[in-house]
């Protein structure tokens, strides 16, 4: 085993939330080491919407601008009914005056992680690790030791002041230290499709993302540079395989699609949805962020988001802690309001998403499309919704 020079803070975890915090955290003065199991970024079919609070943050890495120019602007979003059609359209417009972004941006995450790590690799702060996975922590009063296995089996050892989990809802660092991750996994899970289909074309009314309401074919359509992402609540009699299947696959997108022919089809995947939070997000000099301390619905868009959040608001702060300038109640008060912010705003937000879209009570239902029509034409009821929905409430 060989030691490594000394780090100000290790990050483990190189994906979107790891990344930008690493980045930050470096051009705020920090060494700043980043590990990454991972070899490489891949196109991840994972999160896709970046909301107006996340692109103010990520303005000041120069990330900002690589994600509108790959991506695509989604100027408004629309609640649908799945038999009726569309039942409004919410116009982001009226956060002129609140943003500089009065839009999402779609564009895959792994469109991130590419451009902070070609910053991180001419940012001398920082040392950034692929294939590098973290394997043992240890602790003493001078700070933390990891062991970190390299691609082929060699083990070495970083040492640090601070470390930050940034390494997912299986979080080494979590588990570590025995920090309580409760909460419910959803009783259905849900199929993601891309698809080659142009929806947008097909059915000419959509907006680039759409939320369809149905008490038993709910579903999502979001555009994204890949394509058009459909999201479906699965059958839970259904295996994993089943539902995999390309008859299967095919049956569900005729929802969307009813005379659709062929399998136009470039990526399928299952998975199960959580809602969970840690007990803390700070213990002592070690920080929990993105999915290592909460995970939720995906409806809304909010999780990835409110990860970056969670570590640029971290990286705000944790330099200032060093050098002496800010006090430790500064970051335990980081951690309570990123933990609020998690169970009480994103948890409370994405499952109401995912009760009104599946909702089988038609009196309910019908009072919801009143709801929705009524932000139509109430501009005042309709920035504040939106101020909520596009995460500015979650952060001011």
């Amino acid at each position: 085993m060989t030691a490594s020079p000394q780090f100000d803070v290790i990050v483990v975890g190189g994906g979107p939330v790891g990344t930008t915090t690493a980045l930050k955290l470096a051009k705020r003065g920090m060494t700043v080491a980043l590990f990454e199991k991972r070899e490489a970024s891949t196109l991840e079919h994972r999160a896709s919407t970046f909301h107006p609070p996340t692109l103010e943050m990520l303005e000041e890495l120069g990330l900002s601008q690589p994600l509108i120019e790959a991506g695509i602007i989604a100027r408004s979003y629309q609640f649908r009914d799945a038999t009726i059609g569309k039942i409004v359209e919410l116009d982001f417009a009226v956060l002129d005056d609140d943003t500089a972004y009065p839009y999402r941006v779609q564009v895959e995450q792994s469109r991130l992680t590419a451009a902070a790590q070609q910053v991180i690799a001419d940012e001398p702060n920082v040392t950034s690790t692929l294939g590098a996975e973290v394997i043992a922590i240890r602790e003493d009063d001078e700070g933390f030791e990891v062991d970190v296995r390299g691609e082929g089996g060699e083990v070495t050892t970083a040492t640090s002041t601070y470390l930050v989990a940034a390494d997912g809802s299986r979080s080494i660092v979590r588990e570590h230290y025995d920090i309580d991750f409760s909460g419910h996994t959803y009783p259905e899970r849900y199929l993601v499709i891309t698809t080659s289909l142009p929806l947008h074309e097909i059915h000419e009314d959509l907006a680039v993302v759409n939320y369809v309401a149905d008490p038993e074919n709910w579903h999502v359509l979001l555009r994204n540079p890949s394509g058009w992402r459909v999201l479906f609540p699965c059958d839970p009699a259904l295996t994993t395989e089943q539902q995999t299947d390309p008859a299967y696959v095919v049956s569900q997108l005729r929802r969307v699609v009813p005379e659709l022919d062929g399998y136009p089809v470039v990526h399928v995947t299952v998975y199960e949805v959580h809602r969970k939070v840690a007990q803390t997000f700070r213990k002592g000099n070690v920080f929990l962020v993105g999915d290592a301390a909460h995970v939720n619905n995906p409806l809304g868009g909010m999780g990835m988001n409110s990860g970056i959040h969670d570590g640029l608001l971290l990286a705000e702060l944790l330099p200032g802690y060093a050098n002496g300038e800010i006090s430790s109640e500064a970051l335990d008060d980081w951690a309570e309001k990123r933990r609020a912010v998690a169970r009480h705003y994103v948890g409370e937000e994405t499952e109401g998403n995912w009760n009104a879209l599946r909702d089988t009570s038609e009196e309910r239902r019908a009072a919801k499309r009143a709801e929705w029509e009524a932000l139509g034409r109430d501009e005042t009821a309709r920035r504040q919704f939106l101020l909520t929905s596009s995460m500015l409430a979650s952060v001011r």
